[in-house]
């Protein structure tokens, strides 16, 4: 049975966390872990929020929105961290919220009726804890897993898309391209340019051009290692 213990994630948050989690060295650093991009999320989301979080993983940072009092909406293709992110909402006493277990992208598929957009958490959630999961690229894998575009979510208008999809970004917005030109939600981006270039040969800027084209200011958060942190809100 997994050891479920309390963290305080990069010195300022709270949270109850499988032990593995708990002990990433990162969040007791003077940096933390994408530090920026969490404080300027804690500011900017709360109470009212439907907070869209695209490739939650094991989902210590939606929780905190959930935390922070927003509703959340999990977007996350891997079968093998769902259990982790069940034992997060369970451990800290959260509702549970919205899933899908699947790839957002500019296509609806999907392949296993056990995975689409429900209320609670998929079947795989009730299996073993994994501090070993890896990931799910659906550059490489989007033909064995469930696909949405936001724009086909109709019972649920976000008011921020969180997205870090290792290269798919804009496979994510343009599937989103309905929601974005009505709604204007804030858009937290982590793009990784060379991933997004080398899996699909697209540009980094031309996506960040594609954004702002459509009415919304860019902010820097951070450019840490090989991803940058970036926040956009309606002009």
């Amino acid at each position: 049975m997994t050891k479920m213990v309390k963290a305080k994630l990069n010195g300022a948050y709270e949270i109850i966390l499988p032990k593995h989690r708990a002990d990433r060295a990162e969040w007791y650093t003077e940096d933390g872990w994408e530090k920026k991009r969490l404080d300027h999320m804690h500011k900017h989301i709360g109470k009212g929020d439907v907070v869209y979080y695209v490739g939650s993983e094991e989902g210590e940072f939606p929780a905190l929105c959930q935390m922070w009092g927003a509703e959340v909406i999990l977007f996350e293709p891997n079968p093998k961290v769902w259990s982790n992110t069940k034992a997060i909402w369970e451990a800290n006493g959260l509702d549970e919220p919205v899933t899908f277990q699947g790839f957002c992208s500019e296509e609806d598929k999907i392949v296993d009726m056990n995975g689409v957009l429900q209320h609670g958490f998929p079947k795989c959630a009730d299996e073993e804890i994994l501090s070993a999961h890896g990931f799910k690229e659906l550059d490489k894998e989007a033909d064995n897993y469930n696909q949405i575009r936001i724009d086909s979510i109709v019972s649920h208008v976000p008011t921020v898309i969180s997205l870090d999809v290792e290269g798919s970004e804009g496979h994510v917005l343009r599937g989103a391209i309905g929601v974005l030109e009505k709604h204007h939600p804030k858009i937290y981006l982590s793009l990784h340019p060379e991933f997004i270039h080398n899996q699909y040969g697209e540009w980094g800027a031309e996506l960040r051009k594609w954004i702002i084209d459509l009415g919304y200011k860019e902010t820097l958060l951070d450019y840490p290692l090989h991803e940058v942190h970036l926040y956009y809100e309606a002009i």
